[in-house]
């Protein structure tokens, strides 16, 4: 049965502004008109009661600067005072200086409808204490997290001892193979780190965040036993170059190694590219714009483009302009993937301001060919796009078509979920793990569903949490959000 609400009855407005320890049950103070934090405190306010359904279905969005997103962590208190349900929720993580917070309750129904949003609440974010930074950078294996759709996950380390990942690949049999950017080439097997890397990139270049950046396995691994790797190496004339090389797989060695592609200049600031096969069997490869952003317009150059070629480096036939130019136009691309049902391909784009711009790009079926841009959303801050992945498997559903993005400046991987009547649409957005083990790098999902991720030196990955027994009910949140405030964590 749908839920029908009248939003128009759900105001939010600014009754006081505090800061009180969770454990502190005294009246908080009247505050200044800016509240100095560290970003570690939770939001809170005083929800009222509502009808069952409405108390269940109802979520809630914040606004930092104007930008939207959706509060992670929201619950409310078992017990109603004379306001109502004491409700909080974790704050996105926001750089350093002023904002501007505003409140809104939603549901979605088909499509979202939202409440009129609550009067802005001015902070300043200031260094964090040493303990909110231990507490950032610290997490245990075997924890739990609730996303607000009441998923529960398990973090599972499954490796640390890595030196900067950068990709994961899958082999058919279960191997996992992971980048570094050093440029080895890491197998873990069995839930092992193997001790010997299969590969050892001599000539790999990599200051200015540069090195071995992507891992591809062709699709025909099985027989073929190949796998491409993507990486900066120094150029003759100075600075660093972008080689795409094939490699040949045999007990846990990767060898044999044919360069197809070569002398593409990288930016000097971050060099950044992206490697995948398609569905259509053949190899995308993103670069950046190599430091000079007119190349990115400049179709005789391959600088912020994406190329689509055959495994074998050539170019497909039915390609525009005989040419493996596919999309143009981007500066520092951090990832791409195929969104499912739809096809269109999503790229994270990263501008110099620092902002990730996600692009749906597709090819009509006229030959020859080259993609369009068909949408172009823009990511909440801080985001800092290291990889993207869409979730196809079955093992989390309410996960199936959403798109994950690791996020390393934002130390979070953020969940996108899209308009079902209109897949270029993003609903809503949540972070998950929001500055809970460090920066993200790499997001990727195992042919049975599986999340793996990697920080700066662990392989982790994320499963269904297992029940708990004689579980307690879990709060929800209700229909009328007051008395919007700031909570200490403990």
């Amino acid at each position: 049965m749908a839920i029908r609400m009248d939003l128009r009855t759900l105001p939010l407005t600014l009754a006081c502004l505090a800061i009180v320890a969770c454990n502190n049950s005294s009246q908080p103070t009247p505050p200044p008109a800016e509240e100095r934090i560290t970003g570690s405190e939770r939001i809170g306010w005083d929800q009222q009661p509502g009808d069952s359904a409405d108390f269940a279905a109802l979520r809630y969005a914040i606004y930092v600067d104007g930008t939207r997103s959706e509060l992670a962590d929201a619950s409310c208190g078992p017990t109603q005072s004379a306001a109502g349900f004491a409700c909080s929720a974790r704050l996105p993580a926001m750089s350093p200086g002023a904002h501007t917070l505003e409140l809104a309750s939603f549901v979605v129904d088909g499509e979202v409808l939202e409440s009129p949003r609550s009067s802005p609440l001015r902070v300043i974010v200031v260094g964090a204490t040493a303990q909110a930074v231990e507490r950032a950078s610290a997490w245990s294996s075997g924890s739990v997290l609730a996303t607000t759709d009441r998923v529960r996950l398990s973090i599972g380390l499954v490796t640390d001892g890595l030196s900067e990942p950068t990709d994961v690949a899958f082999a058919p049999d279960g191997r996992l193979f992971v980048a570094e950017r050093g440029g080895r080439v890491r197998v873990v097997g069995d839930g092992r780190l193997r001790a010997e890397p299969a590969l050892a990139i001599a000539d790999v270049a990599t200051a200015g965040e540069g090195g071995l950046l992507g891992l591809a396995f062709d699709p025909r691994f099985e027989q073929t036993r190949l796998v491409y790797a993507l990486y900066t190496t120094p150029s003759p004339s100075g600075g660093r170059v972008y080689r795409l090389a094939r490699f040949r797989e045999t007990s846990d060695t990767l060898g044999d190694r044919v360069i197809l592609l070569d002398d593409i200049p990288a930016s000097a600031a971050r060099a950044a590219a992206s490697l995948r096969f398609g569905a259509d069997g053949k190899l995308y490869v993103a670069f950046d714009d190599g430091g000079d952003p007119r190349r990115a317009g400049d179709m005789a150059a391959f600088n912020g483009k994406i190329l689509r070629m055959n495994p074998d480096g050539s170019t497909p036939g039915d390609q525009a302009g005989a040419t493996p130019v596919y999309s143009h136009e981007y500066r520092s691309p951090r990832g791409l993937d195929w969104q499912p049902g739809t096809g269109l391909l999503w790229i994270a784009d990263v501008d110099l301001q620092g902002s990730t711009r996600l692009s749906a790009v597709a090819a009509g079926e006229d030959r020859p060919r080259r993609a369009a841009v068909r949408a172009t959303q823009v990511l909440p801050p801080p985001t800092g796009a290291s990889a993207l992945a869409f979730y196809r498997g079955a093992l989390i559903p309410a996960f199936r078509d959403n798109l994950l993005v690791a996020a390393d400046e934002g130390r979070h991987i953020l969940r996108i979920r899209f308009d079902p009547k209109d897949p270029t649409q993003i609903v809503t957005t949540e972070r998950l793990l929001d500055d809970r083990v460090g920066g993200v790098r790499v997001v990727v999902v195992a042919p049975d569903g599986t999340i793996y991720f990697c920080t700066a030196n662990a392989l982790a990955k994320l499963l269904p949490a297992p029940l708990r027994t004689a579980e307690a009910p879990v709060p929800h949140a209700g229909t009328v959000a007051q008395d919007l405030k700031l909570v200490k964590n403990r």
